[in-house]
């Protein structure tokens, strides 16, 4: 869907999809005036209509505003980066108090959060199913729009309860077939995902029919990064390498250009494989909230990188990372520094993604001009930008933050970005290749594919004063070899986190590795915070089974149909 007409249409859609899950023909067969029935929307032009609605839901905004951002968002910030050690809830300790629960690792059943994130699964299920319905019962559609179809829906029902596996585990699974929505989470539900994207691999085509829908390698990467959840590599390699050799895909010259929009309208020739589409408007929630700085965006105040991600992109005077002792010594900070006191920022050897992914006191942010420092009117200010440095750090994200620009020409505003977010990226797909290469113990493989990441981040543009001059001391270099391959897993991991931070990857990545545990146990032990350091715990690898779907689908004998996840 091109971003400027998708929320247009998708506002009218989920009326229509709502007026199609609650309307029956048992009683009456005449249509109600201002509604719409199946049997208008058995076309092509209203399978592409109810489609729209399945993919509105990709950023689990799917219920009204009073869930608009931080419950239900499947750009995963809070789910993926908050719950690991990437990054803190941020903003103030009583504001939205369940994230502090996710943060120290403490979910709570009862949790309105977890509510909203099922719910919001399943909404996008049920908008699937609704096409393939539909789909049942239409007419006048060639072979061609009818596997499009089909195989559009059967990818994002695949992926909705692949996201819901990743959040909560055992989870029901449902079809288009299903009428009695009591279904049991007492099995694994891998294999009817793994069909779901195996049957959507073989209907899509390789070219997308509009930027932003559904195709073949969509598919292939959605399959790889199931199979490699369940580190099944034989099954994941075969399709990451399909990807790899299609010849679509590049890295773009410049790691920043991963979160600039103008590279967003094209679908060969790019890094971009899958993404949510977002387009925000002035005066309208719409679009993707990123947690903007409230004096920069209007709002607000959540996900503040931790330290330990920024320790983590420390170099050697080599340019490599420190893979063993990077979290030994803290990069100097200004923490508990006031603005209008000196602060000089540290000459440590950096990677320069640190200046795309982390704001930190003393470096340029985006084009904003900022005059509380007196010199450079671009620089970020540090403790007045910060709500409680105390609590949640130095830091604030600066990936995916709308531009001065942006603001100014009405695109993005009140911390509210149209920047589209990637659910595959081909950088995160040369990662996984690696992955599978060092567990195969083919090195050279694995060497080369982290290179390729490497040497674009030595190769491109880094942050810059206003003089031209770069930001930070920036030293990056290619590994000359991997050894053996524990450390070749390790650099691995590594290269992972710094090129995907703050991008919602971390704490699946952690589970899917098995290291979540003792990864966190550790991270609360450091990371100098005092509700980490009193209150971090480690629960499980999974969001609890929320209670209050545990109570509404109980059978008729009042027994529960959905089972608690173990340790809650």
């Amino acid at each position: 869907m091109k971003r400027i007409n998708k929320l247009h249409r998708a506002a009218a859609l989920i009326v229509a999809f709502a007026c199609i899950m609650s309307c029956s023909d048992s009683y009456v067969d005449l249509n109600p005036k201002a509604t719409l029935s199946p049997n208008v929307l058995n076309n092509q032009e209203g399978l592409d209509a109810l489609l729209v609605a399945a993919y509105a839901g990709l950023d689990g905004h799917t219920s009204g505003a009073t869930n608009l951002g931080w419950q239900n968002d499947h750009a995963n910030w809070l789910y993926g980066e908050v719950a690991s050690d990437n990054a803190l809830k941020g903003s103030s300790i009583g504001d939205q108090p369940d994230m502090n629960l996710i943060e120290q690792g403490d979910m709570s059943p009862a949790s309105p959060y977890m509510d909203a994130l099922w719910g919001s699964v399943y909404e996008g299920v049920a908008r699937t199913n609704t096409v393939l319905q539909v789909l049942a019962t239409a007419e006048g559609l060639n072979d061609d729009d009818k596997n499009r179809i089909e195989g559009e829906a059967l990818f994002l029902r695949a992926h909705y309860h692949h996201y819901g596996r990743r959040y909560f585990d055992r989870i029901p699974y449902i079809d288009e077939t299903v009428s009695d929505f009591r279904v049991a989470n007492d099995r694994d539900i891998f294999a009817d995902i793994e069909a779901d994207y195996e049957r959507a691999i073989s209907l899509l085509p390789l070219e997308p029919t509009q930027v932003g829908r559904a195709h073949r390698s969509a598919a292939q990467a959605s399959l790889a990064k199931l199979y490699m959840d369940e580190s099944n590599f034989s099954a994941a390699k075969p399709l990451l390498d399909a990807i790899i050799s299609s010849g679509r895909y590049r890295l773009f010259d410049n790691y920043n250009d991963n979160f600039v929009i103008a590279n967003e309208a094209t679908t060969t020739n790019t890094e971009f494989i899958f993404q949510i589409q977002q387009i925000a408007r002035v005066g309208e929630l719409n679009g993707r909230l990123v947690n903007g700085i409230a004096q920069l965006h209007g709002c607000c105040g959540f996900l503040q990188p931790s330290q330990n991600l920024v320790n983590a992109h420390k170099t050697d005077a080599n340019g490599l990372p420190l893979l063993d002792t990077f979290n030994d010594v803290d990069l100097g900070n200004d923490q508990g520094i006031a603005t209008t006191d000196l602060f000089v920022p540290p000459t440590d050897n950096l990677d320069p993604r640190l200046d795309y992914t982390v704001a930190r006191r003393g470096i340029p942010f985006l084009d904003f001009d900022i005059d509380l420092i007196p010199g450079d009117a671009n620089l970020f200010p540090g403790q007045d930008y910060v709500v409680d440095q105390v609590t949640y750090g130095p830091y604030r994200a600066k990936k995916f933050q709308p531009t001065k620009a942006d603001v100014d020409g009405g695109s993005s505003w009140l911390g509210i970005s149209n920047i589209n977010y990637s659910i595959h990226r081909y950088a995160d797909i040369l990662l996984l290749r690696a992955e599978v290469a060092v567990e195969e113990n083919d090195l050279a493989t694995a060497l080369d594919l982290v290179n390729q990441i490497r040497n674009r981040t030595k190769n491109g543009e880094v942050v810059r004063f206003a003089n031209g001059s770069p930001a930070a001391n920036y030293v990056i270099e290619p590994y000359p070899s991997f050894p053996d391959q524990n450390f070749a897993r390790k650099a691995v991991r590594h290269e992972r986190r710094l090129e995907l931070a703050l991008e919602g990857y971390r704490w699946f990545d952690l589970v899917r590795w098995d290291i979540a545990e003792p990864t966190m146990l550790e991270y609360f032990r450091t990371e100098d915070r005092p509700l980490l350091n009193a209150l971090g715990t480690f629960t499980s690898d999974f969001m609890p089974i929320p209670s209050n779907q545990i109570d509404i689908t109980r059978d008729d004998d009042g027994n529960p149909t959905l089972v608690q996840n173990p340790d809650y």
